[in-house]
């Protein structure tokens, strides 16, 4: 039986220090002969074809951009709009209130009823005075406007789309 050394704690076994190591060098293998590089071969050149569906894919892509281009510009035309129509509302309700103190102001009854019998008006009599009583049960409907399917709304606002294209245009 060989004789069996530990190398400084280790659990393997030291096979250079084994007595009746039998261990050889492997025989290198030969060399095969080198083989030749395949040289590159040229690649033939893109043939480039155009389907229908391409060019009704590309057309239907540009449609849809124009559409989104033409939408941006009709939504900054209406902002605009609305901006200013906003401002001319401020200044016209800044106006009416002037207006309405200024008209509250000089409403005067005895100068009313004054010019009144100047142009020959006069009160009316008794007889002439009519009054009207209104029952509390008077009531008002107000009807609210009919609920469109989506697709007549989506029709409608591609038929918008096309008028006010025609309109920008013309």
């Amino acid at each position: 039986m060989a004789e069996r050394f530990r190398t400084n704690g280790a659990a393997a076994y030291d096979i250079y220090t084994t007595r009746g190591n039998t261990a050889r060098p492997l025989p290198r293998p030969k060399k095969l002969p080198e083989e030749p590089k395949p040289q590159p071969q040229k690649k033939p050149a893109a043939h480039f074809e155009l389907s229908a569906f391409t060019i009704l894919g590309g057309a239907m892509a540009l449609f849809l951009l124009f559409l989104v281009v033409f939408s941006y510009a009709r939504l900054y035309e209406a902002t605009s709009e609305g901006a200013a129509l906003q401002e001319s509302k401020t200044e016209l309700t800044e106006e009416n209130e002037r207006l309405s103190y200024e008209y509250e102001s000089k409403v005067d009854l005895e100068t009313v009823a004054e010019r009144a019998r100047e142009l020959g008006m006069r009160e009316p009599l008794p007889t002439q005075i009519r009054v009207i009583e209104i029952p509390g049960s008077d009531t008002t409907e107000v009807f609210a406007p009919e609920e469109k399917n989506t697709f007549v709304r989506i029709f409608e606002a591609f038929q918008s789309v096309f008028v006010d294209l025609t309109e920008y245009f013309s």
